[in-house]
């Protein structure tokens, strides 16, 4: 599926989704209801995506829309290398990191994920970039989300081979990244914040 057109359907849903948070006559409801099933059934023929798991991820939402917010942990060893963890889902390296749980605040979160993929304990001693994915080179993909990338700091623990969640974790120089998960971030991102960090910066990155 093409951005301009993952953009347009997902606005569609979005739409639908405040219609049927806001409307209170049963036949908009019913027109907006409609509106929604056949966006999902059009993602679902122009995409790889499963139709169960559009369905699942629409009915998980409720209110007005508003975006997902993903958090990741940027670890740097003593030798500046970055550590990243593989995914058992595609088999590609990415940042450790999830999605944001109900009653966590974002470093609560990435503290949390970095200890279920890795096994480290850390602190989150700084905010390095609040990005869109809508403006960075990730595949398309539902929902619309927010990533906040956080400097962590190792405090203890011991680093796993794998986990429930992951099938590797190892550190990486900044020129030698492995293929990269490209849904949960990509390269020009962790050049980025790599230099970012190596700069000893202390403003947040935005957009």
């Amino acid at each position: 599926m093409q951005p301009p057109l993952a953009a347009f359907l997902e606005q569609v849903l979005a739409t639908a989704q405040a219609g049927l948070t806001y409307s209170k006559d049963p036949f908009d409801i019913g027109r907006f209801e409609a509106l929604r099933n056949a966006t999902a059934t059009l993602i679902a023929s122009q995409s790889e995506l499963d139709p169960e798991a559009i369905g699942h991820w629409i009915a998980l939402d409720s209110g007005y829309p508003t975006p997902k917010l993903d958090v990741r942990a940027l670890i740097l060893d003593d030798a500046g290398r970055l550590l990243l963890v593989q995914e058992r889902s595609d088999g590609c390296w990415t940042l450790p990191g999830g999605w944001c749980d109900i009653g966590d605040s974002p470093s609560q979160a990435v503290e949390r994920e970095l200890v279920e993929e890795t096994g480290l304990e850390c602190r989150a001693v700084q905010l390095l970039a609040l990005f869109d994915k809508h403006k960075h080179p990730h595949p398309p993909q539902l929902p619309h989300a927010h990533k906040a990338f956080f400097l962590c700091e190792v405090t203890g623990g011991e680093l796993l081979t794998q986990t429930d969640e992951t099938r590797g974790a190892a550190y990486f120089p900044i020129d030698k990244l492995p293929e990269l998960s490209r849904h949960r971030v990509v390269e020009s991102q962790l050049r980025t914040l790599h230099e970012h960090v190596l700069q000893g910066r202390a403003d947040t990155l935005f957009d």
